[in-house]
């Protein structure tokens, strides 16, 4: 069984940065530097003004549906992880400056983190926009996840690792991605780069 969850950063920038907390004009300029230094891994903020309306949103549905199923989300934004690893992410970070950073599950709090099957963006796009294509999945898509609850999921259709890439009903199932809503677990792994818990780039 998975008993971890990771996270990807460079190794030239400290981990579990976020946008989430600055103003919109320095996020999108933050976003533009951060595509400029990897147009792969960033490819998302070429259209900014689009992706940033719906970061906020889902960040916003993300925390919703978590506080419905009992979750106690601590901080107002989360930070970013997977269940087990990622070949998807590891492979944005071909350059080799890609880490993982992994810590064990017994450290979080289950009320202080929630699951998406996939990222949790393109998890609400599919459930929003997708529900008549093959790669739609209502059992996964558009559904925020307790750490029981994806537990038991990913023993059903456990975790992505590349079928996005030959299966056409797995084509956005790209990780299992966890939302940490409390800097208390991640707090000594930032403190060993030197850096204030509230941070500000964006995710990996």
């Amino acid at each position: 069984m998975i008993n971890f969850l990771t996270h990807y950063y460079r190794n030239d920038k400290p981990p579990f940065q976020s946008m989430a907390y600055l103003s919109d004009d320095e996020a999108e300029r933050v976003g533009m530097n951060l595509l400029r230094e990897n147009p792969k891994a960033f490819r998302r903020f070429r259209k900014f003004p689009t992706y940033w309306p719906r970061r906020r949103r889902t960040d916003q549905w993300v925390r919703s549906e978590f506080q419905k199923k009992g979750g106690c989300p601590v901080e107002p934004y989360p930070q970013y992880m997977v269940l087990g690893t990622s070949s998807y992410i590891a492979a944005l970070g071909e350059d080799g400056h890609y880490v993982e950073l992994r810590i064990p599950l017994s450290e979080f709090d289950p009320k202080e983190v929630s699951f998406t099957y996939s990222d949790c963006m393109v998890s609400l796009w599919l459930h929003e926009e997708q529900q008549y294509e093959a790669h739609y999945n209502s059992d996964l898509h558009g559904k925020v996840f307790t750490l029981p609850e994806i537990l038991e999921v990913v023993k059903i259709h456990g975790i992505p690792n590349g079928q996005w890439e030959t299966d056409a009903k797995r084509a956005f199932d790209f990780f299992v991605e966890a939302q940490v809503w409390s800097f208390r677990p991640l707090r000594k792994h930032i403190e060993e780069h030197n850096q204030p818990s509230d941070v500000v780039h964006e995710k990996t």
